[in-house]
């Protein structure tokens, strides 16, 4: 990462808050990591929305909207749009557990971004060139509905 925020992410489990959603159009799924960086441990924020990503789905070259938030400070910096970053690969594998009725999936992504994602309001960027995650997405919906309403999703690998 570099540009406003210039470090090496390596987020592991600990300390690390991660949820997930369909997103609102229902045109794919927005996951969501959030943890300290820096040395003041400051609050960073990186919001994925994949275009395009239903549930249970593997694929490849899914356009990305990026948005990442310095927490505390007001800063928002945006791709504005899913065409400056895509995804290489991207998988969900079923899990399985009680109840069996849960429609849970780890989902592990690969992707990169081409242009940086510039401040909100006022100046700067925020260029992730490279990123990998993997997480869990649990789907909640009627059992009668093809879209899922809701998912959320955890951290478990940088």
């Amino acid at each position: 990462m570099s540009g406003a925020v210039s470090t090496e992410l390596a987020w592991g489990n600990h300390g690390i808050d991660c949820t997930g959603t369909v997103r609102p159009n229902g045109g794919g799924i927005r996951v969501r990591f959030a943890g300290p960086v820096g040395k003041q441990h400051q609050p960073l924020v990186l919001l994925f929305g994949i275009s395009g990503l239903r549930e249970g789905q593997s694929a490849r070259a899914l356009g990305v909207n990026l948005t990442v938030i310095r927490e505390g400070t007001g800063e928002f910096y945006s791709t504005r749009g899913d065409d400056k970053c895509m995804l290489d690969e991207v998988s969900q594998q079923p899990l399985v557990g009680i109840p069996h009725r849960s429609r849970s999936y780890r989902i592990v992504a690969r992707g990169f971004c081409t242009e940086p994602a510039r401040a909100v309001r006022g100046e700067g960027v925020i260029l992730i060139s490279r990123f990998d995650f993997a997480g869990r997405i649990d789907f909640e919906a009627d059992d009668t509905s093809e879209q899922p309403q809701t998912a959320t999703a955890a951290v478990s690998h940088p």
